[in-house]
């Protein structure tokens, strides 16, 4: 769960006051759902869900993501959320490997999968870079600012990040 530069921990309850002013950000806004408090609480205590700081190699929070469906989805992770706090500055390509092994290799997963708002192009981009692929299907949406809003599912799968890592570099 961590790398050289980077690592994951568990969100502790003394940790929700900078989550909660993650996810305020105005930047965030229209791509990030906010939860209340008492639903982070409930999240860090339920089985089924895996909230986690991201952190540097002196433990500074740089940002935290949001699992859910460890327990009852049947082998499929999703990637409920990723806040972090400085978008663009390349966090987000280096937690991303951390978290897809995270999903993949130590929760047992078979799919790591996401939605992710269409026009929110820079976060689709950050994901495709990482591995996901946007699964085909029919059309998805979901409410932002009381509006039905196009998105799309990304998701990396076991058996196909084993291939990719067998391919050799050119």
């Amino acid at each position: 769960m961590n790398s050289p530069q980077l690592c994951l921990r568990p969100t502790a309850p003394g940790d929700l006051d900078y989550v909660l002013a993650l996810e305020a950000r105005p930047d965030y806004g229209a791509f990030i759902y906010r939860w209340p408090r008492a639903e982070h609480l409930a999240a860090l205590d339920d089985p089924d869900y895996r909230h986690l700081l991201l952190c540097d190699a002196e433990g500074v929070a740089l940002g935290f993501a949001l699992l859910a469906g460890v327990t009852t989805s049947a082998g499929s992770v999703e990637l409920k959320r990723i806040a972090l706090d400085r978008p663009g500055a390349g966090i987000g390509r280096a937690v991303l490997p951390l978290l897809i092994d995270f999903a993949l290799e130590d929760l047992g997963a078979r799919r790591f999968w996401l939605d992710v708002f269409a026009d929110n192009q820079r976060a689709r981009r950050a994901y495709r870079r990482a591995g996901f692929i946007e699964e085909s299907g029919g059309p998805n949406t979901m409410l932002r600012d009381g509006q039905e809003v196009p998105v799309i599912v990304m998701a990396v799968r076991r058996d196909a990040q084993s291939a990719a890592q067998q391919v050799p570099a050119r």
